[in-house]
């Protein structure tokens, strides 16, 4: 038997109610959720600093009590974690024996460098080190190898001559 026009429409105001009263049942509970936040803060504004602070102290174990990431176990304290650390004694020790031998045949492979000679000390601050007797005394061609690296990174002068 099929069903006729009035029991389509029957069915369809039946669906159509339910709906309009599931939508006024969430709407009334957000609407309630809302209310209890407004009634929330207008608490918080009405109180003293103290009394919020320990007001917001008793929510925090509520809010933690049940909230979804309640599954987060937290421990406090020191315990002991036992491991196995010959494994990673071995691989540390390795890495520290590359290293030594690395170092060891830089060492070795390294070219001789020059010694930088002290001439002399002076105490006083009566001169300038471009004015200075013992620099002037040894020619600046005796020791080339003292700006070999060129580590003050300075174009070389050149010399000028006058004509």
């Amino acid at each position: 038997m099929a069903p006729n026009s009035e029991q389509f429409s029957a069915r369809n105001d039946a669906i159509v109610i339910r709906r309009v009263h599931d939508v006024a049942t969430e709407t009334s509970a957000e609407t309630r959720k809302l209310e209890g936040k407004v009634d929330a803060l207008v608490n918080l504004q009405t109180t003293t600093a103290i009394e919020t602070r320990h007001l917001i102290e008793k929510m925090v174990p509520n809010s933690k009590q049940f909230s979804a990431r309640n599954d987060v176990i937290v421990i406090r304290g020191v315990h002991h974690v036992a491991t196995d650390t010959s494994a990673e004694t071995r691989k540390l020790e390795g890495k520290l024996d590359a290293l030594v031998i690395l170092v060891t045949y830089l060492d070795a492979n390294q070219k001789p460098t020059s010694v930088a000679r002290v001439y002399s000390i002076r105490s006083s601050n009566n001169h300038h080190t471009s004015v200075c007797p013992s620099s002037q005394q040894s020619g600046m061609d005796e020791h080339p190898e003292a700006n070999a690296a060129n580590t003050y990174r300075r174009r070389p002068q050149l010399q000028r001559q006058d004509t």
